[in-house]
C-alpha cells in the first residue's frame, strides 16, 4: 500500500519588495511632489513678473487645498459631517493664504503702497506658502512638513544666487583680467628667456 502523501507546510514567501523608485513615487505621493514643483516655479516666476504672476498664485493656491483634501479624504470618518468639516478646514486655510498673498501684491502696485520690490515680494511668498504648507502638515499629514522644508531651502536658495550673482560675475571678470595680464607676463619672460637681447 503506498505511502500517503503528506503535504508539508512551507514558510509564507516573503512579499516581492517594490523598487526604491515605485516606494518614491507612490501615487499618494505625486500630489506632494507636485506642490514642490509648482512652488518653486511660481517663485521664480514672481522674481521675473510680480505683477503678472498674479493669475498663477490665485490658481496655486486652490490646487494644493484640492492636493490636501485628496490626500487626507481615506483617512477622515466616512461621514457628511466629517468630510465637510475637513473641507471647510482647508478652504479656510488655504484662503488665508490667498488673502495674505493679495495683500502682498497691493503691497508691490507702484503709486498706492509700493512697499516691496518685486524680489522681496517673491521671496515672501514664497516664505508664506511654507508657513502655510508647514501648518498643514502639522495638522493634517506629515508629508507637507517635507514639503514645506523643500519650499523654504528653495526660498533660501533664491535669494541667495541672487545675492551671489553680481559676485560671481565681478570674480569671473576678475578671474578673466588676472589671466591675461599673467599670459602677457610669462609670453615675454619666455621670451627673454630665450633672446636675452631684447632684455
Amino acid at each position: 500500500m503506498p505511502e500517503e502523501l503528506k503535504l508539508i507546510p512551507t514558510a509564507d514567501a516573503a512579499p516581492p519588495r517594490t523598487s526604491l523608485l515605485r516606494r518614491l513615487f507612490r501615487l499618494k505621493d505625486i500630489g506632494f511632489y507636485l506642490m514642490i514643483a509648482l512652488a518653486w516655479f511660481g517663485a521664480a516666476y514672481t522674481d521675473a513678473d510680480a505683477q503678472g504672476s498674479r493669475w498663477y498664485w490665485h490658481g496655486l493656491i486652490p490646487v494644493f487645498g484640492l492636493i490636501c483634501i485628496i490626500t487626507q479624504w481615506p483617512y477622515v470618518e466616512p461621514t457628511v459631517k466629517a468630510r465637510a468639516l475637513l473641507v471647510l478646514r482647508q478652504i479656510l486655510h488655504w484662503g488665508g493664504l490667498l488673502l495674505l498673498m493679495q495683500l502682498v501684491f497691493v503691497a508691490t502696485t507702484d503709486g498706492f503702497m509700493d512697499a516691496l520690490d518685486d524680489r522681496q515680494a517673491s521671496f515672501l511668498l514664497m516664505l508664506n506658502v511654507t508657513l502655510t504648507t508647514f501648518l498643514a502638515g502639522l495638522y493634517f499629514n506629515w508629508r507637507l512638513c517635507v514639503v514645506a522644508l523643500f519650499l523654504g531651502i528653495g526660498a533660501v536658495f533664491m535669494v541667495v544666487m541672487q545675492n551671489i550673482a553680481p559676485i560671481l560675475v565681478y570674480a569671473g571678470i576678475t578671474a578673466i583680467a588676472v589671466y591675461l595680464l599673467w599670459s602677457w607676463w610669462y609670453t615675454r619672460w619666455q621670451t627673454r628667456r630665450t633672446d636675452p637681447a631684447e632684455a
